[in-house]
């Protein structure tokens, strides 16, 4: 399953290059990643999603919570340094989150481990953000136990399932 994660966003990032073009993003020498294509032009600079050599993964998020992380969350953040996509899935605009490199990688396990705390806090189920909405107070998450994509409502827990898998979600959104 987990490969079948990275390969769904392999295509997205494909899907992305060629209906979109180049996207590009701020540019800031301090904060720099290998997916950044230079030079930058009138301070942003172009991307292309980069495989990491070495994958990142979240055994360190499993052993701070005690308790076990979908294997679909290390494949959807680990295998890349890439921009956010904005992307529709039927009709729910939304920015897919991926990390620029692996400080934003760190930090990005860091929130992950702050929601699921606020989620275990308020007894809702398990899950792991993928995506912000534009309407603020939603997120489009992974059930930790299903590994169904879900809509959420921040401190409410889920709205309904999106998709079945994430390699499922990732095959279906379109690039906006």
């Amino acid at each position: 399953m987990q490969d079948q994660v990275v390969m769904a966003l392999a295509e997205l990032f494909s899907r992305q290059q060629r209906l979109r073009g180049i996207p590009l993003v701020e540019h800031d020498e301090a904060y720099s990643s290998p997916a950044e294509q230079l030079p930058p032009q009138a301070g942003k600079v172009g991307w292309q999603a980069w495989a990491r050599p070495d994958p990142g993964h979240f055994d360190n998020v499993a052993h701070a919570l005690a308790m076990p992380v979908h294997k679909d969350v290390s494949a959807v953040f680990g295998h890349y340094y890439a921009g956010n996509i904005e992307a529709c899935f039927k009709g729910l605009f939304f920015t897919l989150l991926q990390p620029w490199n692996e400080q934003d990688f760190e930090r990005l396990q860091q929130n992950q481990i702050a929601h699921q705390m606020m989620m275990q806090k308020l007894k809702l189920s398990a899950s792991w953000f993928l995506a912000t909405c534009r309407d603020e107070q939603k997120l489009v998450t992974l059930n930790n136990a299903t590994g169904e994509v879900q809509l959420e409502r921040l401190g409410k827990g889920s709205i309904g399932v999106l998709a079945p898998s994430l390699s499922e979600f990732l095959r279906q959104i379109e690039p906006c």
